[in-house]
C-alpha cells in the first residue's frame, strides 16, 4: 500500500486477507468552468435569475461574503469575475460592490494574501474584513437560546451574496452555506456559544439533521435574510465539477447531495481497524489540520477499534490551543469541562479527546514522539510499526479499511445512506 506523506511517499504490506476494502471517492465528470457558472446562474434554484432580481430591486449597493485563506477554493477569484459581471451588466455600479472576507475568528489577510485569492479584484472592488468584536447588531435568538449578533455593515446591506465552498466539516456537517453568517460574519460571543455544543449528541460530520450546531447556523442565516447563495462542489483533485446558485437554503441542500454522491462511500460491514492518510501536502502541513482525516473513518470502525494516521506534519502541531490542552490535561478532565468554559481556538482539543476516550490512535509523522504522546497519541516512525501495533492488540486476523486520502472520502454503513 501507497500513502502520500508530504511531499513523499510511505509504502507498507498489508496483507490482503486483513483488507475489507479501499475506500476512495466516486468519480465525477468535470466541465469547463465558464460553462457550468453560466448555466447555473441562468438556472437558480429556487430564485428567479439574479440579473433579474438585481433589475428588480436596483440596490445601492451589494455586498459579497466571501470565504478566507483558511478555505481553499479552486478558480475562487475567476467565479467570483463571472459573479460580479452579472452584477454589472444587471446594471449594478461596480463601486457599490464590496466583497467582505468572512473571517469568523480568524485574523486579516495580508495584501498578498488577498491578491492571491482574489486576484485581480482587489483592483476593481472594495475588499472589507469582518471583525467578530466591533460593528456588531442583534438579529435574534435562536430556538436553542443563542443570541445571534452579526456583522452591521453586512446586514445593512441592500442586497447580499453568500459565496463558499460545500465540504466535509466536524461540526456542521457540511461547509457553505449558512457558514457564511455563522461563523463567517457573526460576533465573537455567537460563535463561541455555537462551537462549545460539539460535544453534544447529534454533532458529526456529514451529520446535519438533529445537528444543533448546524441548526444554529441555519436559523442564524434565516434571521440575516440572505438573498442569494453561489456555492461550488470540488473533486478530490481540487477541480470544480459543481455550482450551486440561487436561494440560500435550497441551493445549499442540492449542492450537499451531490457533494454526497461523490464522497460518501457505503460499506457493509465494521473494520477494527483503518488506515486513513492525511493526502499528503497541503492536507498534512501540520498536525491540527491532519488530524481532521479521522473523523471520516469513525463510522466505519467498531467501538474501540484502532485508527492509525498516517500525516508527515512538516509545519508541527498547527495550533497553540489545541496542543497545550491535550498536553496539559486529562482526557476525563477535558471531557468534563462545562460548555461555557470552551473556547474558540482550543474547541477542537475537546471533541478529539473524545475520539482519544474511544479510539486507539496511532499516528505515523514525523513530528517529534514526545510532543504527540504527550497529547495522548500513540507514536510511530512508519506504517509498518503502526500495524504491528494494530497486530499486537488485535491479532492476525484484524480487519481494515485502508483510505488513501481521508479528507476527500467519507465510508459510511448502508443503513446510514436509507
Amino acid at each position: 500500500m501507497r500513502f502520500k506523506f508530504g511531499t513523499a511517499v510511505s509504502e507498507c504490506t498489508i496483507p490482503d486477507q486483513n483488507v475489507l476494502g479501499i475506500i476512495e471517492p466516486h468519480p465525477v465528470q468535470v466541465r469547463p468552468l465558464e460553462e457550468m457558472m453560466k448555466q447555473s446562474l441562468l438556472e437558480p434554484i429556487g430564485k428567479p435569475r439574479l440579473r433579474t432580481m438585481v433589475r428588480n430591486d436596483r440596490p445601492g449597493d451589494v455586498v459579497i461574503i466571501v470565504s478566507d485563506r483558511t478555505r481553499h477554493i479552486a478558480h475562487y477569484a475567476k467565479i467570483l469575475e463571472l459573479l460580479i459581471s452579472e452584477l454589472v451588466d444587471a446594471g449594478v455600479d461596480e463601486r457599490a460592490i464590496e466583497c467582505m472576507v468572512a473571517l469568523g475568528t480568524h485574523r486579516r489577510h495580508t495584501d498578498e494574501e488577498n491578491r492571491r485569492l482574489y486576484g485581480g479584484l482587489v483592483d476593481t472592488v472594495r475588499i472589507s474584513f469582518h471583525d467578530c468584536h466591533k460593528d456588531l447588531v442583534s438579529i435574534g435568538t435562536t430556538s436553542t437560546g443563542l443570541a445571534v449578533f452579526v456583522n452591521k455593515r453586512a446586514y445593512n446591506a441592500e442586497f447580499v451574496i453568500a459565496t463558499g465552498k460545500i465540504n466535509f466539516h466536524y461540526m456542521a456537517g457540511y461547509s457553505g452555506g449558512r457558514k457564511a453568517v455563522l461563523p463567517g460574519i457573526a460576533g465573537y460571543d455567537t460563535i463561541r456559544g455555537n462551537h462549545c455544543k460539539l460535544r453534544r449528541d447529534g454533532v458529526a460530520q456529514g451529520v446535519v439533521e438533529g445537528n444543533i450546531i448546524a441548526q444554529e447556523m441555519d436559523e442564524a442565516a434565516h434571521f440575516f435574510g440572505l438573498d442569494y447563495l453561489v456555492n461550488m462542489v470540488e473533486n478530490p483533485s481540487n477541480e470544480t465539477c459543481g455550482i450551486f446558485c440561487g436561494d440560500p437554503f435550497n441551493a445549499f441542500m442540492q449542492g450537499c447531495g451531490s457533494f454526497k454522491k461523490q464522497r460518501f462511500v457505503t460499506v457493509p460491514e465494521r473494520a477494527d481497524c483503518a488506515v486513513v492518510s492525511s493526502g499528503g501536502d497541503p492536507g498534512d502541513q501540520n498536525f491540527y489540520a491532519g488530524h481532521k482525516a479521522i473523523n471520516n473513518v469513525i463510522p466505519v470502525v467498531k467501538p474501540g477499534g484502532v485508527i492509525v494516521l498516517v500525516a508527515q506534519c512538516a509545519q508541527g502541531v498547527g495550533n497553540d490551543a489545541f496542543q497545550e490542552l491535550l498536553s496539559d490535561r486529562t482526557i476525563d478532565d477535558l471531557l468534563c469541562t462545562p460548555e461555557h468554559m470552551i473556547t474558540i481556538g482550543g474547541h477542537r482539543a475537546y471533541q478529539t479527546a473524545r475520539l482519544l476516550r474511544d479510539y486507539t490512535i496511532i499516528v505515523v509523522s514525523d513530528l517529534k514522539e514526545n510532543l504527540l504522546s504527550n497529547m495522548k497519541f500513540n507514536v510511530v516512525s512508519n506504517i509498518s510499526a503502526a500495524m504491528q501495533q494494530v497486530k499486537d492488540r488485535i491479532g492476525d486476523d484484524f480487519t481494515c479499511y485502508v483510505v488513501p486520502d481521508g479528507h476527500t472520502v467519507m465510508p459510511v454503513m448502508d443503513n446510514a445512506m436509507q
